[in-house]
């Protein structure tokens, strides 16, 4: 039984890890009555959903290089985390919000 649960909960960590996307872009406006981004990215302008619970978008403006980490719900992109991207490289562990 101790197996089986170990391996349930391997599984679930996997299909957590798998639900997260990523997004990388410049921010070009910020909504803050609506709760939404629209960030330039490689393939075109997405827009993006801000939560309660989305971590770093406290200070986040027009122009920011960004990494956003979000899930997909009901078609829309809803913003988890928001890091700062200096020249596309992986945020530092001091950057990530909340690590």
């Amino acid at each position: 039984m101790k197996k089986f649960a170990a391996y349930f909960f391997v599984f679930l960590f996997q299909i957590s890890m798998a639900s997260a996307l990523m997004l990388e872009g410049t921010v070009q406006k910020i909504d803050r009555d609506q709760n939404v981004i629209l960030l330039n990215t490689e393939s075109g302008t997405e827009t993006v959903l801000l939560t309660n619970s989305t971590k770093g978008a406290e200070n986040l403006k027009p122009g920011d290089k960004v990494r956003v980490t979000y899930r997909q719900e009901g078609g829309r992109l809803l913003a988890e985390t928001i890091t700062p991207n200096k020249g596309g490289s992986p945020p530092s562990p001091s950057e990530i919000p909340g690590a």
